[in-house]
């Protein structure tokens, strides 16, 4: 009789230890699943909380410095995680030409700010919105200049700082995919010059991004957008390049096919230091040299927007004639594409060691 107790209790405690178990795998699906239904109650879609950011920093002023120093430890802005988000769960995204820094927080819904408000200074930042959709926030960030984001973490806190390019790279460059859009450029027997030079620029940011040297290279477009002339040399001004590329190719004034061909780089001649001709003979001469191409020199272009207002060096790249049957079809070639991108890269990274 005993026996069997005591086997009944020690199948009840296995049964309850089971239930227990079940429920602690199961408690973080639990939590998802109250998140999605609160959120399911809010509506409403992208929103400003720059105010908020503003409120606390007026707050923090009047706390005194000590105090700013506690809550912020000498960083600009603060976020709270909630329970079950943990740094992991955050990425930063920076988009340079739209001086805009998109901070991405899986785990989060509508009602975050409500319950974790940002603290923090609104220096060097015009605008901030909030957006949540399935659990992943994302706060998009407007800044007055180009700016890098960098992240730290401690324990439930986030901290966000905002830094000159220079201060954490040795060289900015930046580089300009032409056209883009509905803005196709040279467009011949169905091909658009806006994706060759994408193309080219794609291939050149790979080489780029496996370089070991501390550049950071920024770029006015990755996709088939088509930022304005202010915006693509306004990247290279703001962010203070110390080169700025911009790739493109050509073809004859009237548009017709002809035996026209070879590279042409484009300088500002209103630079009087003479860089901007240096860098571009460095362009056109690696563009001869790994594509075999003719030579049609270095022009000046100070009636083109983005050279004349550059701050930086500026080297226009003419890589090929699309009104050339041949050129047109090695423009179109993946393996001359990864040539021309060679040359620039090399072009670039020659100009920097020397400067």
């Amino acid at each position: 009789m005993e026996r069997r107790v005591m086997g009944a209790f020690t199948a009840i405690i296995l049964a309850v230890a089971i239930i227990m178990s079940c429920i602690l795998i199961y408690v973080p699906n639990m939590h998802i699943i109250a998140l999605k239904i609160e959120d399911s109650k809010l509506t409403g879609g992208r929103v400003s909380v720059m105010d908020m950011l503003k409120a606390s920093d007026m707050e923090l002023q009047g706390e005194g410095e000590e105090t700013r120093k506690t809550v912020l430890k000498g960083h600009q802005i603060r976020l709270t995680l909630p329970q079950n988000v943990t740094s992991a769960s955050v990425s930063i995204e920076n988009f340079h030409v739209d001086k805009n820094i998109a901070i991405s927080i899986n785990g989060i819904g509508k009602d975050y700010f409500d319950e974790y408000p940002m603290l923090g200074e609104s220096n060097n930042i015009t605008d901030i919105t909030y957006a949540s959709e399935n659990l992943v926030g994302v706060i998009e960030i407007t800044l007055d200049r180009v700016l890098e984001a960098q992240m730290t973490s401690e324990g439930e806190y986030i901290y966000i700082d905002f830094v000159d390019p220079h201060e954490v790279y040795d060289k900015i460059v930046v580089i300009d995919a032409g056209h883009g859009g509905n803005v196709p450029g040279a467009t011949k027997m169905g091909v658009y010059e806006k994706d060759i030079n994408l193309d080219i620029v794609l291939e050149l940011k790979r080489k780029f991004d496996r370089c070991d040297k501390n550049i950071g290279v920024y770029y006015t477009r990755t996709d088939d957008s088509n930022p304005s002339f202010e915006n693509r040399v306004g990247l290279a001004n703001d962010s203070k390049a110390d080169v700025f590329l911009s790739v493109h190719n050509n073809s004859t004034a009237s548009g017709r096919m002809s035996s026209i061909n070879g590279s042409e780089v484009m300088y500002e001649g209103g630079d009087s230091s003479g860089e901007s001709k240096k860098f571009a003979s460095l362009c056109l001469d690696h563009l001869l040299g790994e594509l075999g191409s003719k030579s049609k020199g270095t022009v000046v272009g100070d009636e083109v927007y983005i050279i004349r207002m550059s701050k930086s060096p500026v080297a226009l790249v003419e890589v090929g004639f699309m009104t050339n049957q041949k050129e047109l079809e090695n423009l179109q070639d993946k393996e001359y594409q990864r040539k021309a991108a060679q040359a620039l890269y090399d072009a670039v990274l020659e100009y920097l060691d020397e400067n």
